[in-house]
Protein backbone atom coordinates (compact mmCIF):
# COMPACT_ATOMS: atom_id res chain seq x y z
CA UNK A 1 0.00 0.00 0.00
CA UNK A 2 1.35 3.27 -1.04
CA UNK A 3 1.26 6.40 1.39
CA UNK A 4 0.03 9.26 -0.13
CA UNK A 5 0.96 12.70 1.37
CA UNK A 6 -2.84 14.46 2.14
CA UNK A 7 -3.54 17.28 -0.44
CA UNK A 8 -2.86 21.23 0.73
CA UNK A 9 -5.61 23.46 1.86
CA UNK A 10 -6.77 25.30 -0.59
CA UNK A 11 -6.96 29.13 0.45
CA UNK A 12 -10.93 30.34 0.77
CA UNK A 13 -10.13 32.93 -0.95
CA UNK A 14 -8.36 32.80 -4.69
CA UNK A 15 -6.86 36.18 -6.11
CA UNK A 16 -7.99 36.50 -9.33
CA UNK A 17 -6.10 37.51 -11.97
CA UNK A 18 -5.07 41.51 -12.21
CA UNK A 19 -7.44 42.07 -15.03
CA UNK A 20 -10.39 40.58 -13.12
CA UNK A 21 -9.65 41.92 -9.89
CA UNK A 22 -9.84 45.25 -11.46
CA UNK A 23 -13.17 44.59 -12.25
CA UNK A 24 -14.29 43.34 -9.03
CA UNK A 25 -13.39 46.36 -7.34
CA UNK A 26 -14.46 48.75 -10.53
CA UNK A 27 -18.18 47.09 -9.71
CA UNK A 28 -18.13 47.67 -6.19
CA UNK A 29 -16.54 51.37 -6.56
CA UNK A 30 -19.27 52.06 -9.44
CA UNK A 31 -22.61 50.84 -7.22
CA UNK A 32 -20.77 52.81 -4.11
CA UNK A 33 -20.97 55.75 -6.32
CA UNK A 34 -24.41 55.25 -7.75
CA UNK A 35 -25.77 55.21 -4.17
CA UNK A 36 -24.03 58.66 -3.38
CA UNK A 37 -25.06 60.44 -6.32
CA UNK A 38 -28.44 59.18 -6.45
CA UNK A 39 -28.45 60.08 -2.60
CA UNK A 40 -26.96 63.74 -3.65
CA UNK A 41 -28.61 64.16 -7.21
CA UNK A 42 -32.19 63.41 -6.41
CA UNK A 43 -31.92 65.94 -2.82
CA UNK A 44 -30.68 68.46 -4.82
CA UNK A 45 -32.72 68.21 -7.94
CA UNK A 46 -35.62 68.96 -5.42
CA UNK A 47 -34.21 71.47 -3.75
CA UNK A 48 -33.36 73.47 -6.86
CA UNK A 49 -36.69 73.19 -7.60
CA UNK A 50 -38.01 74.32 -4.63
CA UNK A 51 -35.71 77.35 -5.06
CA UNK A 52 -37.02 78.48 -8.43
CA UNK A 53 -40.73 77.75 -7.88
CA UNK A 54 -41.01 79.69 -4.48
CA UNK A 55 -38.09 81.75 -3.70
CA UNK A 56 -37.12 79.92 -0.99
CA UNK A 57 -33.35 80.48 0.74
CA UNK A 58 -31.06 77.22 -0.35
CA UNK A 59 -31.09 76.41 3.30
CA UNK A 60 -34.57 76.05 3.56
CA UNK A 61 -35.06 74.74 0.28
CA UNK A 62 -32.32 71.32 1.09
CA UNK A 63 -34.03 70.77 4.92
CA UNK A 64 -37.94 71.05 2.84
CA UNK A 65 -36.37 68.36 0.26
CA UNK A 66 -34.46 65.95 3.37
CA UNK A 67 -38.34 65.94 4.66
CA UNK A 68 -39.12 63.24 1.93
CA UNK A 69 -36.03 61.57 2.02
CA UNK A 70 -37.87 58.09 2.83
CA UNK A 71 -39.82 58.67 -0.05
CA UNK A 72 -37.11 59.60 -2.81
CA UNK A 73 -34.71 57.03 -1.09
CA UNK A 74 -36.75 54.59 -3.18
CA UNK A 75 -35.32 56.27 -6.65
CA UNK A 76 -31.93 55.23 -4.61
CA UNK A 77 -32.50 51.54 -4.60
CA UNK A 78 -34.09 51.34 -7.57
CA UNK A 79 -30.94 52.76 -9.14
CA UNK A 80 -28.72 49.99 -7.45
CA UNK A 81 -31.51 47.45 -8.41
CA UNK A 82 -30.77 48.44 -12.04
CA UNK A 83 -26.98 48.36 -11.38
CA UNK A 84 -27.15 44.80 -9.67
CA UNK A 85 -29.20 43.37 -12.58
CA UNK A 86 -26.92 45.28 -15.35
CA UNK A 87 -23.54 43.28 -13.81
CA UNK A 88 -25.64 40.18 -13.29
CA UNK A 89 -26.14 40.00 -16.79
CA UNK A 90 -22.94 41.00 -17.30
CA UNK A 91 -21.61 38.09 -15.46
CA UNK A 92 -24.61 35.35 -16.54
CA UNK A 93 -25.47 35.48 -13.14
CA UNK A 94 -29.12 35.43 -10.96
CA UNK A 95 -29.88 37.78 -8.59
CA UNK A 96 -30.76 34.66 -6.33
CA UNK A 97 -27.23 33.88 -6.39
CA UNK A 98 -25.87 36.91 -4.75
CA UNK A 99 -28.37 35.73 -1.48
CA UNK A 100 -26.29 32.82 -0.62
CA UNK A 101 -26.80 29.65 -0.06
CA UNK A 102 -30.56 28.16 0.39
CA UNK A 103 -32.21 27.64 2.96
CA UNK A 104 -35.97 26.94 4.63
CA UNK A 105 -38.30 29.31 5.68
CA UNK A 106 -38.69 28.73 9.30
CA UNK A 107 -34.00 28.58 9.12
CA UNK A 108 -34.67 32.13 7.30
CA UNK A 109 -37.39 33.16 10.17
CA UNK A 110 -34.73 31.91 12.85
CA UNK A 111 -31.61 33.33 11.59
CA UNK A 112 -33.60 37.04 11.32
CA UNK A 113 -34.37 36.94 15.12
CA UNK A 114 -30.72 35.91 15.67
CA UNK A 115 -30.03 39.05 13.43
CA UNK A 116 -32.50 41.16 15.64
CA UNK A 117 -31.22 39.82 19.00
CA UNK A 118 -27.91 40.82 17.88
CA UNK A 119 -28.63 43.96 16.97
CA UNK A 120 -29.57 44.93 20.82
CA UNK A 121 -26.33 45.97 21.51
CA UNK A 122 -26.30 48.31 18.54
CA UNK A 123 -29.48 49.44 19.70
CA UNK A 124 -28.36 50.44 22.78
CA UNK A 125 -25.42 52.06 22.28
CA UNK A 126 -26.86 54.06 19.36
CA UNK A 127 -29.46 55.37 21.82
CA UNK A 128 -26.72 56.23 23.61
CA UNK A 129 -25.42 58.50 20.49
CA UNK A 130 -28.47 60.18 20.44
CA UNK A 131 -28.76 60.65 24.15
CA UNK A 132 -25.02 62.33 24.27
CA UNK A 133 -25.57 64.24 20.69
CA UNK A 134 -30.24 65.58 20.52
CA UNK A 135 -30.58 65.30 23.97
CA UNK A 136 -33.66 67.11 24.17
CA UNK A 137 -35.14 65.89 20.48
CA UNK A 138 -35.21 63.08 18.01
CA UNK A 139 -32.31 62.96 15.73
CA UNK A 140 -32.27 65.49 12.74
CA UNK A 141 -33.01 62.65 10.15
CA UNK A 142 -36.20 61.55 12.14
CA UNK A 143 -37.15 65.14 13.53
CA UNK A 144 -36.86 66.76 9.73
CA UNK A 145 -39.72 63.88 8.05
CA UNK A 146 -42.83 65.52 7.56
CA UNK A 147 -45.08 63.89 4.99
CA UNK A 148 -48.73 63.54 3.83
CA UNK A 149 -50.66 60.70 4.56
CA UNK A 150 -50.30 59.09 1.26
CA UNK A 151 -46.13 59.53 1.08
CA UNK A 152 -46.52 58.44 4.61
CA UNK A 153 -47.99 54.89 3.88
CA UNK A 154 -45.17 54.86 0.98
CA UNK A 155 -42.06 54.73 3.53
CA UNK A 156 -43.80 52.11 5.78
CA UNK A 157 -45.01 49.58 2.83
CA UNK A 158 -42.54 50.18 0.05
CA UNK A 159 -39.66 51.52 0.97
CA UNK A 160 -38.27 49.22 3.51
CA UNK A 161 -38.86 46.28 1.37
CA UNK A 162 -36.76 48.24 -1.81
CA UNK A 163 -34.30 48.94 0.71
CA UNK A 164 -33.61 45.70 1.33
CA UNK A 165 -33.82 44.47 -2.09
CA UNK A 166 -31.39 46.83 -2.78
CA UNK A 167 -29.04 48.14 0.74
CA UNK A 168 -27.19 44.76 1.81
CA UNK A 169 -27.54 43.04 -1.26
CA UNK A 170 -24.75 45.54 -3.08
CA UNK A 171 -22.37 45.96 0.13
CA UNK A 172 -22.63 42.26 1.43
CA UNK A 173 -23.66 40.29 -1.74
CA UNK A 174 -21.75 42.64 -4.68
CA UNK A 175 -19.18 44.77 -3.19
CA UNK A 176 -17.60 42.61 -0.25
CA UNK A 177 -17.14 39.51 -2.26
CA UNK A 178 -15.38 41.33 -5.12
CA UNK A 179 -13.22 43.17 -2.19
CA UNK A 180 -12.29 39.44 -0.59
CA UNK A 181 -11.06 38.93 -4.41
CA UNK A 182 -9.05 41.58 -4.64
CA UNK A 183 -7.45 42.29 -0.93
CA UNK A 184 -7.50 38.27 -0.16
CA UNK A 185 -8.27 38.72 3.42
CA UNK A 186 -11.76 38.66 4.35
CA UNK A 187 -11.71 40.63 8.03
CA UNK A 188 -9.73 43.55 6.01
CA UNK A 189 -12.70 43.30 2.92
CA UNK A 190 -15.38 43.49 5.82
CA UNK A 191 -13.64 46.20 7.63
CA UNK A 192 -13.27 48.10 4.13
CA UNK A 193 -17.44 47.41 3.27
CA UNK A 194 -18.62 48.75 6.75
CA UNK A 195 -16.55 51.79 6.49
CA UNK A 196 -17.76 52.75 3.16
CA UNK A 197 -21.04 51.81 3.87
CA UNK A 198 -21.53 53.92 7.30
CA UNK A 199 -19.70 56.62 4.71
CA UNK A 200 -22.61 56.65 2.64
CA UNK A 201 -25.15 57.64 5.52
CA UNK A 202 -23.07 60.95 5.61
CA UNK A 203 -25.07 62.38 2.44
CA UNK A 204 -28.64 61.26 3.47
CA UNK A 205 -30.01 63.66 3.96
CA UNK A 206 -28.20 66.70 4.08
CA UNK A 207 -29.20 69.57 6.18
CA UNK A 208 -28.14 73.09 6.04
CA UNK A 209 -26.52 75.01 9.00
CA UNK A 210 -26.22 78.53 8.87
CA UNK A 211 -24.69 79.42 5.61
CA UNK A 212 -23.24 75.74 4.82
CA UNK A 213 -23.92 71.97 5.35
CA UNK A 214 -24.47 70.43 9.36
CA UNK A 215 -21.12 68.28 8.67
CA UNK A 216 -21.44 67.46 12.59
CA UNK A 217 -24.90 65.31 11.74
CA UNK A 218 -23.32 63.86 9.07
CA UNK A 219 -20.58 62.94 11.16
CA UNK A 220 -23.20 61.38 14.03
CA UNK A 221 -24.72 59.53 10.67
CA UNK A 222 -21.67 57.86 10.28
CA UNK A 223 -21.29 57.30 14.16
CA UNK A 224 -24.55 55.95 14.61
CA UNK A 225 -24.87 53.39 12.14
CA UNK A 226 -21.41 51.55 12.73
CA UNK A 227 -22.34 49.08 14.99
CA UNK A 228 -25.40 48.07 13.05
CA UNK A 229 -23.67 47.93 10.14
CA UNK A 230 -20.33 46.37 12.04
CA UNK A 231 -23.38 43.28 13.54
CA UNK A 232 -25.01 42.79 10.19
CA UNK A 233 -21.67 42.34 8.68
CA UNK A 234 -20.43 40.07 11.31
CA UNK A 235 -23.98 38.19 10.75
CA UNK A 236 -23.24 37.52 7.14
CA UNK A 237 -20.27 35.15 7.81
CA UNK A 238 -22.26 34.04 11.11
CA UNK A 239 -24.56 32.56 8.68
CA UNK A 240 -23.34 31.08 5.89
CA UNK A 241 -23.42 34.24 3.61
CA UNK A 242 -26.83 33.73 4.01
CA UNK A 243 -28.35 37.33 3.40
CA UNK A 244 -31.84 36.70 3.91
CA UNK A 245 -32.60 36.46 7.29
CA UNK A 246 -30.02 39.90 7.60
CA UNK A 247 -32.52 41.16 4.84
CA UNK A 248 -35.74 40.23 6.67
CA UNK A 249 -34.26 41.51 10.22
CA UNK A 250 -33.53 44.80 8.52
CA UNK A 251 -36.38 44.98 7.48
CA UNK A 252 -38.61 44.82 10.38
CA UNK A 253 -35.88 47.60 12.05
CA UNK A 254 -36.32 49.81 8.85
CA UNK A 255 -40.53 49.18 8.62
CA UNK A 256 -40.89 50.07 12.48
CA UNK A 257 -39.26 52.61 12.14
CA UNK A 258 -41.14 54.56 8.83
CA UNK A 259 -44.18 53.45 10.85
CA UNK A 260 -43.12 55.00 14.12
CA UNK A 261 -42.44 58.19 12.43
CA UNK A 262 -45.94 58.06 10.43
CA UNK A 263 -47.72 57.81 13.19
CA UNK A 264 -45.81 60.46 15.06
CA UNK A 265 -44.35 58.12 17.82
CA UNK A 266 -40.66 59.06 17.27
CA UNK A 267 -39.66 61.99 19.58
Amino acid sequence: MTATAPPSRQPAIRPQPGGAAATGVGDAALLVGTRVMLWLGVQLVLAGLLVLGGGAAIGQALDAAAAWWMVYGALVDLGTLGVIVWLLRRGGRAYRSLLGPSAAAWQVAVGALGVLAASVPAMALGAEVNAAVYPDAAPPMFAVVDLPPAASAFSVLVMPLLAELAEPVAYLGVILPRLEQRLGRPWLAAAVVVAVWAAEHSVFPLLSSGDGLDLGFAAYRVVSVLPFLATWTAAYYALGRRLLPIMAARWVLNGGTALALALDLAG
